[in-house]
C-alpha cells in the first residue's frame, strides 16, 4: 500500500490536501472551539456559582458541544463519504448559520432564556464544526499511509495556529473591525475554495475502481456518544449541585458553604473530563493499542490549551507575531518529521505538553504584572509545545500500523498450504480496505477527547486564568495536563515492551517455521494399478503361521489355547527336522 509512484497528479492532490488540511484546522480551531468556549463565557458571564444564572443557556451550549463531538466521529464510520466534499457541506452549513445569527441578533444571552432561533443557531454552527472536522479525517485517511503524514501536519498546524490565522483576517478585512465582522465570512469563504480544489484534484488523482468499502466501523461512534453523555450528564449535575447547595435553607451564605460550593464548581469539571477520557481511552486501546491510546491521552489534555491559543495580537506588534507563527509552523514540522521517521525515539508528544502547561501560569495576568519583561514568553512555549505534541501525536496515529492485521496478513502470506496461499492476496486487499476506517476511527476518538475536553474545562480555565484562584497563577489545568504528559511516558515505554516481546515472538515463529521438516511427496501411481498400502502404519499386516489353522493332537494340546503357546508352536515343530 505504500508502494506509491510519485506521479505528478499525486504531488499535486497531496499539495493540495496538505493546504486544504492548514485551512480546516484554523477553522475548526476559530469556530469549532467557540461552540466548547460559550460554555466557560457563559457560566463568567452570569457570575456562576453565586450569581443569578439561566441554565437553559449553559444547557444548549453544553448539548452543541456534545453534539459535535458525535458529529465528527459518526462522519468517520462511513467509508462512502467523500472527505473534502463533506468539508465543504460543513463549511456551508456553519457559514450559514453564522450568517443568521449576525443578521438576526440570535447569539447566546446571558441571564436570558434561549429562543428557538439561538438553539438551532448553536446546534447548525456545531453540526457544521462537527462535519467539516469529519470530513478532513476522512480525507486524511484514504491516501496511502506514506502520503497522509503531509495531510496530519497540515491539519496539526492549523489547529495550533488557529488563533494567528484569524488574526491575520482580521488584520486583512481591516484593523476597524476588532470583532472580526468581516473577517470570518472572509475566511469561511476562503477555506470553501481551497476545499474545492483539493476535492477536485483528489477526484482526478483517484484510481479506478477498487475494492468495495468495508462495513461501517460504529466503534468509535458509539465509544464518542458515551463519552458525551458522560459530559452532558457530569456537567448538569455538577450545575444541579451548585443550585442547591449555594444557599442554605435561611437564605444565609456561609463561609464553609461557599468554599464547599466554590471548589466544587472548580474542580467537578476535572472529573467529568477525566471520566469521559478513560471511556475513550479504553476503546483507543482496544483498537489501536498504545499509539491509539496516546492520540487520546493527547486530545485530552491538548483540548484546553488550543481554547487558550497563542494569544497573539498581529495589530499591536507583527514583528512578535510574525516569529511565533514561524517557530510553530517549525515546531509543527519537527513533531511531523520525528513521527514520520523515528516515531519510537522518545516521547516527544509529552515533552511538547509540557513546555505548552509551562505557558499558562507565565500568561496569568498577576505573573505579567511581576514580569512585564516576558513579552511573547508565553506565546513561544505555547507555539512550541503544542506545535511538537500535535504534529507529533497526529502524524503518528495517523501513520501507525495495525498489528492485528498486518499479522493477518503475515500469516496468509508465509502458509505452505495452497489453499492459504491463494487465500493471501484476498486477506491483503481486505486488510487494505479496513486501513482507512480504522485510522480514520482512531483520529475521531482523539479528536473527540479534545473536543470534551475543552467543553468541560472551558469555564474552569476560564475562571481560574482571569480571577486567579488564591492570589497566585492558576495551576490545575498545567498540574492536569503534567499528569497527562506522564501518562503519555508511560504508553510510550509499554509499547515498547510490548512491541519487543512481539517481534521476539514473531523471530521465534519464523525460526521454527524455517526448521520444520516437510512432508516427503507421494511417489506416483500408474494407471490402472492398485495404490500399495505401504510398510505395516495402517494397512492389514500378514497372519503368523499356524496362528489360525488346526493344530496336531497331542499332550500339549490343551496349552495350545494360551497366546504364548500358539506362537512358539510351529517353531519347536520344526527343531527335529532341522537335526
Amino acid at each position: 500500500m505504500d508502494d506509491i509512484a510519485r506521479t505528478p497528479s499525486v504531488v499535486r492532490s497531496t499539495v493540495a490536501g496538505t493546504v486544504a488540511a492548514v485551512a480546516v484546522g484554523a477553522f475548526f480551531g476559530t469556530r469549532g472551539l467557540a461552540v466548547a468556549r460559550q460554555t466557560g463565557f457563559a457560566d463568567l458571564t452570569q457570575g456562576f456559582p453565586f450569581g443569578p444564572s439561566a441554565f437553559t443557556v449553559t444547557l444548549v451550549a453544553l448539548t452543541g458541544g456534545a453534539l459535535l463531538a458525535v458529529v465528527l466521529a459518526g462522519v468517520t464510520v462511513f467509508d462512502r463519504l467523500p472527505g473534502w466534499p463533506v468539508v465543504a457541506v460543513g463549511l456551508a452549513l456553519d457559514y450559514l448559520a453564522g450568517e443568521f445569527a449576525l443578521d438576526h441578533g440570535v447569539g447566546l444571552v446571558p441571564r436570558q432564556p434561549p429562543t428557538t432561533g439561538q438553539v438551532l443557531t448553536v446546534l447548525a454552527g456545531a453540526v457544521g464544526a462537527g462535519l467539516a472536522l469529519g470530513g478532513a479525517l476522512l480525507a486524511l485517511s484514504r491516501p496511502a499511509r506514506s502520503l497522509r503524514w503531509p495531510l496530519a501536519a497540515g491539519l496539526a498546524a492549523g489547529l495550533v495556529l488557529h488563533s494567528a490565522v484569524e488574526d491575520l483576517f482580521r488584520l486583512v478585512a481591516g484593523e476597524g473591525h476588532p470583532d472580526g465582522g468581516r473577517a470570518w465570512p472572509a475566511q469561511v469563504g476562503v477555506t470553501v475554495l481551497i476545499v474545492v480544489v483539493a476535492a477536485v484534484l483528489a477526484h482526478l488523482d483517484r484510481p479506478g475502481a477498487g475494492a468495495p468499502p468495508g462495513r461501517p466501523r460504529v466503534g468509535p461512534l458509539v465509544a464518542t456518544a458515551v463519552a458525551a453523555l458522560v459530559t452532558l450528564g457530569g456537567l448538569v449535575i455538577r450545575w444541579w449541585v451548585v443550585d442547591v447547595f449555594r444557599i442554605s435553607q435561611d437564605g444565609l451564605v456561609g463561609p464553609r458553604r461557599e468554599q464547599f460550593v466554590e471548589s466544587f464548581a472548580y474542580f467537578s469539571p476535572v472529573a467529568v473530563a477525566t471520566v469521559a477520557a478513560l471511556v475513550l481511552l479504553g476503546y483507543a486501546y482496544r483498537t489501536g493499542r498504545a499509539v491509539a491510546a496516546r492520540w487520546v491521552v493527547l486530545g485530552f489534555a491538548a483540548g484546553p490549551l488550543l481554547l487558550f491559543g497563542l494569544r497573539l495580537t498581529f495589530v499591536g506588534d507583527r514583528a512578535q507575531a510574525y516569529l511565533v507563527v514561524l517557530v510553530g509552523l517549525v515546531a509543527v514540522a519537527a513533531g511531523a518529521a520525528l513521527a514520520r521517521f523515528t516515531p519510537g525515539l522518545l516521547p516527544w508528544d509529552a515533552a511538547g505538553l509540557l513546555l505548552a502547561a509551562l505557558a499558562l501560569p507565565l500568561a496569568a495576568p498577576v505573573v505579567r504584572a511581576e514580569l512585564p519583561a516576558a513579552g511573547q514568553v508565553p506565546s513561544l512555549l505555547s507555539a512550541i509545545g503544542l506545535g511538537l505534541a500535535l504534529g507529533f501525536g497526529l502524524v503518528l496515529a495517523a501513520t501507525a500500523t495495525n498489528d492485528a492485521a498486518a499479522d493477518g496478513v503475515t500469516a496468509a502470506t508465509h502458509s505452505h498450504s495452497a489453499p492459504a496461499a491463494t487465500a493471501a492476496p484476498a486477506s491483503v486487499a481486505s486488510a487494505g480496505v479496513e486501513e482507512s476506517g480504522r485510522v480514520a476511527g482512531v483520529l475521531a476518538l482523539g479528536m473527540a477527547a479534545l473536543v470534551l475536553s475543552a467543553l468541560a474545562l472551558a469555564a474552569p480555565l476560564l475562571w481560574g486564568w482571569g480571577a486567579t484562584r488564591g492570589g497566585g497563577p492558576p495551576l490545575t489545568i498545567p498540574v492536569l495536563t503534567g499528569v497527562a504528559a506522564l501518562v503519555l511516558v508511560l504508553l510510550f515505554g509499554f509499547g515498547r515492551a510490548v512491541d519487543r516481546i512481539r517481534r521476539d515472538l514473531r523471530a521465534e515463529a519464523a525460526l521454527l517455521t524455517a526448521h520444520a521438516p516437510l512432508p516427503a511427496p507421494a511417489a506416483p501411481t500408474p494407471a490402472g494399478a492398485q495404490p500399495s498400502p505401504g510398510p505395516d502404519i495402517a494397512g492389514p499386516t500378514k497372519p503368523l503361521p499356524d496362528t489360525t489353522g488346526p493344530t496336531k493332537p497331542g499332550p500339549d494340546a490343551a496349552g495350545d489355547s494360551a497366546p504364548g503357546r500358539a506362537a512358539a508352536g510351529p517353531a519347536e515343530r520344526e527343531e527335529p527336522d532341522a537335526d
